[in-house]
């Protein structure tokens, strides 16, 4: 009776005595020592195991009999099996306690499914990914460590929180809408979204999203692994930024080169003209307009160039910034209207940099007129403000800036201010918020590229109708400021010369109007448009010229190699080389090469002539022949 009520049992069972003598055993128990159930009946059970293991079931035996309630221990013994033994103690009315039933259920599977569970959650809360559970109704079940860590949430504070509580706003919202498309067709979701952490910050993660499946394909729940790309993305950004300027700066070389050519014979033969009339002839204004405009027209491709990442400016030098800006106000101020008051603060007298005056200048003009335009119509306040600033390791207000000391550059308004949708884009080229068609788009691109060119930082701080504050740092330079520049002519001088010159340019217009200018100052003039050509004339007479113009960018021989060429012949040769835009020379550049000088086009008429003037002597060579 007893074999048959054990062998009803799912779990393998005994029978025995308190000595631990089997009184019955069922097919399964017996099977694990390979015997049947009536050789394992009889048979004491300890004896069957090593000391240690019989010591351990002898006494579970006799306190299961001496409690009166049932135990249960593990056991191991049985190679490749993990059993869970129960004791219950078996009493009757004559004798008392004086048996107990044992049952061993095989937790093999259970333990190592347990294993496995324990070594997958490790792995789920070691990773370095986020990883998000939900319920079948996409309501968190679970998060890891590094969730916890990206977001700031606990697993307490979202635990049944459904899934739009790190989708905040519409964009996020658009996004969690398509997952949810997505994830009702039974598939899985790849793609980056954006998502709102606990303390209000937006991240954007590399994110899948796929339902986890049971048997029969039913869904259970949603599992998601989510990678932080925040910083990826702002690098991509910076990226496509760095080949937009590089493509820009490529544009801006072409465009220049085309425009300043275009410029330089108006710029030259309404300079000459102006020089040929009286000072009341009525046509000096009209020749004094075609020069306003040349110049607006030039500033334009200077900015253009300044989009450029190469640097075709003068060797920088030490000077004030504070000096810079007063010029600039000197030419601002009466152009604003009277409703508008300035103010300039200079908070320390070491306000030196090591820079590109005009560069700086172009800088603080471009700020200064944008920040009137923000206070068109009743007027404001325009503020400038100088003072020096320390930059520290990882300073919270210009964290791209290098540890050291800089000049701080303020410009306020109390204009309009920026729309926050506007604050991103200000620094990109073209992006102009003006409507009525003065904008071009460039100046605080311009703004961004100097003071990276500088390696200094740029801040704004603006918000709709409190006006804009933009912050400047630029690095400041050791040792006194350079002295300016002396003036080319003296105030009286004539810009008459004598001399031959030979001027070389493919550009027939800037030929033509070049030599119509020099012969009206008294120069001789010798024209080529090719190098070549010029080469061949000099190679003819070397004593016959007393100075060299040539264009840089020409077709055959170009004018660095024209400058070699000549000076191989004649060391002491005064060349100029002229030059609408080229990456071939600058003016350091163009030293090298053993030039003189360096005139960047368009070039007014009295430039070239103060500075043939000085190269010259106002004196001419004697040619062979001549006493």
């Amino acid at each position: 009776m007893a074999c048959t009520l054990l062998n009803a049992a799912s779990d393998h069972a005994l029978l025995l005595r308190l000595d631990g003598t089997v009184l019955a055993a069922n097919t399964s128990m017996a099977g694990l020592f390979n015997l049947t159930p009536g050789e394992l009946a009889g048979e004491r059970i300890y004896d069957f195991f090593p000391e240690a293991e019989a010591v351990r079931w002898a006494a579970a035996v006799r306190r299961g009999a001496e409690t009166g309630e049932p135990l249960r221990f593990e056991e191991t013994f049985f190679r490749g099996r993990d059993l869970e033994v129960r004791v219950h103690p078996v009493s009757s009315a004559e004798n008392g306690t004086d048996r107990v039933a044992v049952f061993c259920r095989d937790v093999t599977a259970e333990k190592a499914a347990a294993r496995e569970r324990t070594r997958l959650a490790s792995a789920l809360e070691q990773t370095a990914d986020a990883v998000i559970l939900f319920d079948e109704k996409m309501r968190v079940e679970y998060i890891n460590q590094s969730f916890e860590a990206m977001t700031g949430y606990s697993l307490r504070e979202v635990r049944g929180k459904p899934a739009s509580t790190f989708y905040v706003g519409q964009e996020q919202r658009g996004s969690l809408e398509m997952i949810a498309e997505t994830l009702a067709r039974g598939d899985a979701w790849t793609g980056k979204a954006c998502n709102t952490c606990k303390n209000g910050s937006v991240i954007c993660c590399q994110k899948s999203i796929a339902p986890i499946r049971g048997r029969g394909g039913c869904i259970l729940g949603y599992v998601s692994v989510w990678r932080d790309v925040t910083a990826v993305e702002t690098l991509e950004r910076q990226l496509r930024q760095a080949q937009k300027m590089e493509a820009i700066g490529t544009l801006a070389g072409g465009i220049a080169h085309d425009l300043n050519n275009i410029l330089s014979p108006i710029v030259l033969l309404a300079d000459l003209g102006l020089c040929q009339l009286s000072e009341d002839d009525p046509l000096g204004r009209t020749f004094e307009r075609i020069l306003k405009a040349t110049q607006r027209a030039g500033a334009l491709v200077r900015q253009i160039l300044g989009l450029s990442q190469r640097r075709e400016t003068d060797q920088p030098v030490p000077f004030h910034i504070s000096s810079i800006l007063r010029e600039c106000l000197k030419l601002l101020r009466p152009s604003l209207p009277s409703t508008i008051a300035i103010t300039l603060e200079t908070e320390s007298a070491h306000d030196v940099v090591l820079a590109d005056p005009a560069q700086v200048h172009q800088l603080a003009m471009n700020l200064c007129t944008n920040a009137a335009w923000a206070m068109r119509g009743p007027g404001g306040r325009l503020e400038l403000r100088i003072a020096e600033r320390e930059v520290v390791r990882d300073d919270p207000d210009f964290p791209e800036a290098a540890p050291g000391p800089y000049v701080l550059l303020r410009v306020r308004d109390s204009g309009q201010g920026i729309r926050p949708e506007h604050l991103e884009h200000i620094f990109d080229p073209f992006f102009t918020t003006r409507t009525d068609g003065s904008g071009t788009g460039l100046g605080l691109a311009v703004v961004r590229n100097v003071v990276r060119q500088l390696r200094g930082a740029v801040r704004v701080q603006s918000a709709p109708g409190q006006g804009a504050c933009f912050e400047i740092l630029l690095p400041r330079a050791e040792g006194p400021a350079a002295e300016p520049p002396a003036q080319t002519l003296e105030p009286g001088q004539s810009l008459r010369g004598t001399g031959r010159v030979l001027v070389v340019d493919d550009e027939p217009d800037i030929l033509e109007a070049c030599a119509m200018g020099l012969k009206t100052l008294g120069y001789e003039v010798v024209s080529c448009l090719r190098g070549e050509e010029a080469l061949e004339l000099f190679r003819a007479d070397p004593q016959g010229f007393d100075a060299v113009l040539s264009d840089t960018t020409m077709p055959g021989l170009a004018g660095p190699d024209l400058v070699r060429e000549l000076l191989k012949i004649e060391p002491h040769l005064p060349v100029v080389l002229t030059t609408g835009h080229s990456e071939l020379v600058s003016r350091e550049k163009a030293w090298r090469l053993g030039a003189l000088e360096y005139l960047a086009k368009p070039f007014r008429m009295d430039e070239l002539a103060a500075l043939l003037r000085r190269l010259l002597g106002n004196r001419r060579r004697a040619r062979p022949g001549e006493d």
